[in-house]
């Protein structure tokens, strides 16, 4: 779990600071995940992790094609996989889940940019709902604020696993 922290911490550093996670952080936690996967579960242990990436992977690349959230974020989901395994892979992607809603709402409380992201995605979905269309959710990075690093969240949430608080 060190390693993961270590990776996890070097992804987070370059989310916040360039918006964007390198894809070695990635290989790396990957290639290590998988090294100590092998070693307590053989090549069945392997293959499970495989096939829990490629669950994330189609799970959350719907997100991405709409630019809901980054491919870095996806990525870093996948690269958990690797290291978190069944319900307690679940366990986590709901609490990373609930503190990224819990930080957004924060957020939209305390910049107006942010309540009219909320007004856009409200117009974004009922668009989709009635006309069946399904657009690129547009999105301005020149509002820093109104920009949620899901690699934080995960990163808490990954803190609060290691310590056995859910």
């Amino acid at each position: 779990m060190g390693i993961l922290i270590g990776v996890f911490s070097v992804a987070v550093f370059w989310d916040w600071r360039f918006y964007r996670i390198p894809n070695l952080c990635i290989i790396i936690g990957i290639l290590v995940g998988m090294a100590q996967t092998y070693r307590l579960y053989t090549i069945i242990g392997v293959l499970g992790a495989l096939m829990d990436m490629l669950i994330i992977f189609a799970a959350f690349y719907p997100f991405y094609l709409i630019h809901g959230i980054g491919a870095g974020d996806v990525k870093l989901f996948m690269m958990i996989c690797c290291f978190i395994r069944g319900n307690q892979l679940l366990a986590y992607l709901f609490a990373t889940m609930l503190l990224a809603a819990v930080w957004s709402g924060f957020k939209m409380i305390a910049y107006k940019e942010c309540r009219e992201r909320l007004f856009y995605l409200g117009r974004y979905l009922k668009k989709a709902a009635f006309t069946g269309i399904i657009d690129v959710y547009e999105i301005d990075k020149t509002q820093k604020n109104a920009v949620i690093r899901l690699s934080i969240p995960a990163f808490i949430s990954l803190i609060l696993l290691n310590m056995k608080l859910y």
